[in-house]
Order: C-alpha cells, then sequence, then structure tokens
C-alpha cells in the first residue's frame, strides 16, 4: 500500500508538469520547429530526469518498476523531449561510474551499456512503456469521439460495430500495459532481459490493431494535422519497430525458452519474476 501511494505522488507530481507544459498546443509548437528548451528546463528542475540516479549522485535512488507511471505518462503526453531515454541514459552512466553528459540524452552507441544485448533490451523496455501511454491516449480520444459522434440522430458509439472496435482497443491496450508493466518488474535500473522482450512484443503487437481501429473510428478526421490523435498514432507506429518490432521479440522469446530448461513461455516468466 505504501509503494502503491508513492507511485502516485510520483505520478501526479509529474503529471501535473505536463498538464501545464507539454499540452498538445506546446507538443505541435516543438514538432514545427520552436525551441524545447523551456520545457526540458521544468524537467530538469523538477529532478525526474535524476529518478533512476542513487541519492549520494544527486537521483531519488528509485527502481525500473517505480519510475513506470513517469514513462508511461511521456507516452500519454506525446512527450518531444527524451525524458524517459535520459532518465535511464543517467543511470547507467552512473552505473559505469562516469558523468553523464548535460541534459536531455537521445538513444546512442556512446551511453556505457554494459553489452550491446543490455542497450537493445533496455531501449526496447522504454518503447514498450511509451507505446502503453500513447496507446491508452489513443484509445481515450476515440471513445470520446465515439460518444460525441452522431450519425442517424445517434453516438457512432452506440452502433455495434463500432463497439466491437472499441472493445478490440481496450482489450489489446489493457494487454500491452499489462506486459510493460511486467516488463518494469526490477528492483534494480535495469530489466530482464527475458521480460524486456515480453514487454516489447506485446506493446507492439497491439500497436498494430489500436492504431488502425482508432483511425477506423474517426475515418478521415483522425489523420488530420489539427486533431490530437495523430500526435499519438504517428508515435504508436514508430515505437512499434523502436529495437525491434513484435516478429524480432518474438523470436528471441522462442530461443530463450528452447535453450532453457524451464517447459515453456510462462515457466520461463515466472522463474525471470522470482529471481
Amino acid at each position: 500500500m505504501e509503494q502503491m501511494m508513492t507511485d502516485d505522488l510520483l505520478a501526479n507530481a509529474f503529471e501535473r508538469l505536463l498538464q501545464t507544459h507539454c499540452t498538445p498546443a506546446h507538443v505541435r509548437e516543438i514538432e514545427n520547429g520552436a525551441s524545447p528548451d523551456s520545457l526540458w528546463e521544468e524537467i530538469e528542475q523538477s529532478g525526474f530526469a535524476d529518478a533512476l540516479i542513487s541519492e549520494d549522485k544527486g537521483g531519488a535512488d528509485l527502481a525500473l518498476r517505480d519510475v513506470f507511471p513517469l514513462v508511461l505518462l511521456c507516452g500519454r503526453y506525446a512527450l518531444p523531449v527524451p525524458m524517459a531515454e535520459t532518465m535511464v541514459a543517467r543511470a547507467a552512466y552512473a552505473a559505469a561510474g562516469q558523468e553523464a553528459p548535460k541534459g536531455p540524452i537521445l538513444w546512442s552507441d556512446d551511453i556505457p551499456f554494459e553489452t550491446p544485448e543490455v542497450r537493445r533490451s533496455t531501449g526496447a523496455l522504454v518503447a514498450a512503456g511509451l507505446l502503453v501511454g500513447a496507446l491508452e491516449r489513443a484509445f481515450e480520444i476515440t471513445v470520446e469521439f465515439a460518444n460525441d459522434r452522431t450519425q442517424f440522430g445517434r453516438p457512432i458509439g452506440k452502433f455495434q460495430a463500432v463497439q466491437q472496435l472499441l472493445s478490440i482497443m481496450a482489450e489489446q491496450t489493457f494487454a500491452a500495459k499489462m506486459a510493460a508493466e511486467i516488463g518494469f518488474a526490477s528492483d534494480g535500473w535495469m530489466p530482464d532481459p527475458l521480460l524486456a522482450a515480453l514487454a516489447k512484443s506485446r506493446t507492439s503487437d497491439a500497436a498494430a490493431l489500436v492504431s488502425a481501429h482508432a483511425h477506423a473510428v474517426h475515418g478521415a478526421i483522425g489523420a488530420t494535422e489539427e486533431y490530437d490523435l495523430q500526435l499519438f498514432t504517428r508515435r504508436i507506429q514508430q515505437g512499434r519497430t523502436a529495437f525491434g518490432s513484435e516478429t524480432y521479440w518474438n523470436r528471441l522469446i522462442g530461443e530463450t525458452v528452447i535453450a532453457s530448461d524451464e517447459e515453456g513461455v510462462l515457466d520461463n516468466i515466472r522463474q525471470s519474476l522470482s529471481a
């Protein structure tokens, strides 16, 4: 219970910052060439980017599982600066005994991960968390539209065909969130490789359906620049292939299961969770 309250306080504080400084209008301005410096300065001063660093090095000494809500919020608000990536990159620099570069850190080969495999699985997990946030927001926007848009005298959300699309979106989004949360189940700053693979596989798999169904419900309006949906579906499509799509990670999961002493995928996941 205490951990849940801590997570809620952390997420609420970060969301208040995003509600003020990362509205869809702000996102569009930055995408159209405006400077992101003021937005990044707000994030820097808040201390969230140092959440995974130990207290003796100026951070909050949180674990990967603790920052899952923060990564989701970065996706939910289409944050146009790499806060989630910087948070993990700074933890990697700290773990290697190196000083991180100032400012936001784009994912690059300079980050001192132990191996290329650790880099890829960690990057994939961050991408999975961002994906879930974008999936949730795209679903919410679609439900709102279905309730507001009328056809033949009633909201389109009352029609069975639209309800079916919405139910599939809800199922896929919830499953993706569960998988990502499992991927973030680490007491340190690095994920378990198998759990990270599971997270990225399932969220990428959900991305294609959720994005397609969102645009199917909206029709042409969903793709227009001035409508918020495209801010999230563009990120969903980008996130789906970041660090490998579901095909890549499904193959890795299969190879891991075949090479292990456990009998199947679930047994391997249970083993990773209990380790």
